[in-house]
């Protein structure tokens, strides 16, 4: 049975599709799992990625499945794969939200069907407020599966020295908490870099659009960790890190 691992925040522009296939993408090529990533966000970014691709460019499977059904659906999506990937759509994450609000329904199955909640957040005060939205969501959620565990990345972080950069993961530790969840914030922090802006145009991953990189070394070392920490978690099929 898949390890599923939503990728979900309340803020657009927070790099959720660029984390979700990179992160993915270093999976199945450098970790050899056998991944597929399912593009929830009706916009339709991992999808419109892979049109950019030749054939057969990237090392994992994507399927569009922007429906509130995937807790249900999911055994059956995943059925073939080792890892699965949940890109949700922004929004949704607020208590203020209505119920009937397509996104935050779409988010909230995403969540059901995961094991793994990664959360990236750019360090900006607007971002973290946004972010922190989202917690009420995961909360209810992890009270359903005391299992669930749920990882904050730093993303787009600015590549020289700033106090907003220095502070951002202790800032991010202190403010996403939730009492009996598992919340851990990644000491990997990935930047804003050139690469991460042009492989999509190519339809490439950072690891293979140019693999010296520093955009492809901070994909390698976040998967790195995050598959030590499940590791480190009792996750059973992930038994090394890549």
């Amino acid at each position: 049975m898949a390890i599923v691992i939503a990728v979900a925040n309340q803020k657009g522009g927070c790099g959720k599709t660029t984390i979700s296939m990179n992160i993915a993408g270093a999976l199945a090529r450098e970790g050899n799992y056998k991944v597929l990533l399912i593009d929830a966000d009706p916009q339709a970014s991992a999808m419109q990625w892979r049109r950019n691709s030749e054939e057969s460019a990237l090392p994992f499977d994507i399927q569009p499945f922007p429906h509130p059904l995937l807790h249900k659906e999911i055994n059956k999506l995943g059925a073939n794969y080792e890892i699965v990937f949940i890109d949700c759509p922004p929004g949704g994450g607020g208590s203020s939200a209505p119920s009937g609000d397509v996104s935050r329904e779409i988010c909230l199955s995403a969540l059901r069907a995961a094991d793994v909640v990664l959360v990236p957040i750019r360090p900006t005060p607007v971002d973290y407020h946004a972010s922190h939205t989202l917690l009420p969501m995961i909360r209810d959620v992890a009270f359903l599966n005391e299992k669930l565990k749920v990882f904050i990345v730093i993303n787009g972080k600015a590549t020289g020295r700033t106090k907003l950069g220095e502070q951002a993961i202790s800032f991010a530790s202190d403010l996403f908490q939730i009492e009996g969840a598992y919340i851990r914030v990644l000491q990997n922090e990935i930047c804003t870099r050139q690469s991460f802006a042009q492989s999509p145009l190519e339809g490439k991953i950072v690891v293979d659009f140019d693999g010296t990189s520093k955009a492809a070394d901070e994909i390698r070392n976040v998967t790195e960790e995050l598959v030590q920490c499940l590791v480190n978690a009792n996750e059973a099929q992930l038994t090394s890190a890549v």
